[in-house]
């Protein structure tokens, strides 16, 4: 019996605390980038929090430094404008809302930059990111634009005919608006490449980065705490019920 409470308890430790390490993965404020490196003979494309970290779901903190493309999720949270009619075709249909991360430091929302700042640029030249693949809701768009007096400059979409690649010098780091017309995940795949100037040789690295448009989801990567504790449960339990099956007999 004692054997039976105490697995039933592990499994809702394991559940409950399966949620709180999942939400807590997911960036919400603060500033860090998409940005390029060179680690152990390879270009690679990343995640890089600044100093102090960023702010995570749930409170707390995702610490500083490199982290791999999946290993955090970005948040864009409500509050979605309009969109106007001519000329932003690139992010939506006319009328369209579209929740969007800034390109100045918003506390309320992931500040997301876009980063070269580690390739010396007396080494490396052609830093390029580039759209490779986006999968999110149906009618989804995902957009990068710099926009100056209602003017839009159009980085990257989704959108067939817009951009999809832009270049920034060594050393260096900027940030763009960065756009959804859809609640929902996206799921979007960039590459970056760059030319060792010493040799002439190109590298490139992918990655997939995941945003959260509007909330954070209750199934997929961050399953509702009480299923997951529930499925857990139920998973051990029925362990253990074959196995006192097999003792019976």
């Amino acid at each position: 019996m004692r054997m039976h409470i105490a697995a039933w308890m592990s499994a809702l430790v394991f559940g409950l605390g399966m949620i709180s390490s999942l939400e807590a993965g997911v960036w919400t404020s603060g500033h860090g980038d998409i940005d390029a490196h060179f680690h152990d003979g390879a270009l690679e494309i990343g995640l890089h929090f600044h100093s102090g970290g960023v702010g995570a779901f749930g409170g707390g903190t995702l610490p500083e430094g490199h982290h791999e493309a999946d290993e955090h999720q970005i948040f864009v949270p409500g509050a979605p404008i309009t969109l106007p009619g001519t000329g932003w075709d690139f992010a939506g249909n006319p009328g369209d809302s579209v929740w969007f991360l800034p390109p100045n430091n918003d506390p309320n929302k992931p500040y997301l930059g876009w980063g070269a700042e580690e390739l010396d640029p007396g080494l490396w030249s052609n830093v390029t990111f580039s759209l490779l693949s986006v999968n999110g809701p149906a009618g989804g768009v995902f957009s990068v634009f710099a926009h100056s007096s209602g003017v839009p400059n159009v980085k990257l979409s989704s959108v067939d005919g817009f951009a999809k690649s832009f270049s920034l010098p060594g050393g260096s780091h900027d940030h763009f608006n960065v756009g959804f017309n859809r609640a929902g995940t996206f799921d979007v795949s960039l590459r970056v490449s760059a030319t060792r100037i010493s040799d002439s040789q190109t590298f490139s690295g992918d990655g997939t980065f995941t945003f959260y448009v509007d909330s954070v989801p209750n199934g997929g990567e961050v399953p509702e705490p009480g299923s997951m504790a529930i499925f857990s449960v139920l998973a051990i339990g029925s362990g253990y019920r074959r196995l006192r099956r097999r003792k019976m007999s």
